[in-house]
């Protein structure tokens, strides 16, 4: 699954850089990682959307409805849909309704979706626990913390500004 690198400073943010530089560079940071999965999706001939839903299904713990999926994801309802009910027409996966709502339904694998879904996103997995063994605890939490915040920041001024 060979996902290219690049040169070998290139994750280092240059401390000298104005805020527009400095955004360009965050933002080639966050495409560069998306191009990582992207291509690792690639070899899976699947898209990157049904990886997703594959990915919250077999890697993340507890249960998820499709409109779980679609706020974790940011992916359209549709999307999701048309994935899960290709699901479920290969046996991969059923719908179970969640008790005193209409029309929410927490998405399960069958045994076989659980096995299928296990060979497509153990090898990904498996980098990605590799990668934070590389890196410790504090860095990845301040990393999280730190990129929420500035997601939450762009989002807040998108919205205040007339687009």
């Amino acid at each position: 699954m060979g996902v290219k690198s690049t040169k070998k400073d290139s994750w280092e943010v240059k401390m000298n850089l104005n805020h527009k530089e400095q955004v360009e560079s965050i933002n080639r940071k966050i495409k560069e990682f998306v191009g990582i999965y992207r291509e690792a999706v690639k070899h899976l001939n699947i898209s990157e959307s049904e990886f997703w839903i594959w990915y919250t299904l077999v890697a993340i713990e507890g249960e998820h409805t499709q409109q779980d999926i679609c706020a974790m994801w940011s992916l359209p309802k549709q999307t999701v849909n048309t994935v899960i009910t290709h699901m479920r027409l290969k046996k991969y996966a059923y719908l179970e309704n969640v008790p005193g709502t209409r029309n929410r339904k927490i998405v399960r694998l069958t045994d076989e979706g659980k096995k299928r879904g296990e060979a497509m996103i153990s090898p990904i997995s498996l980098a990605e626990e590799k990668a934070f063994e590389k890196i410790s605890y504090e860095e990845l939490a301040h990393v999280a913390n730190v990129f929420g915040r500035y997601i939450e920041i762009v989002r807040r001024e998108l919205n205040t500004t007339a687009i």
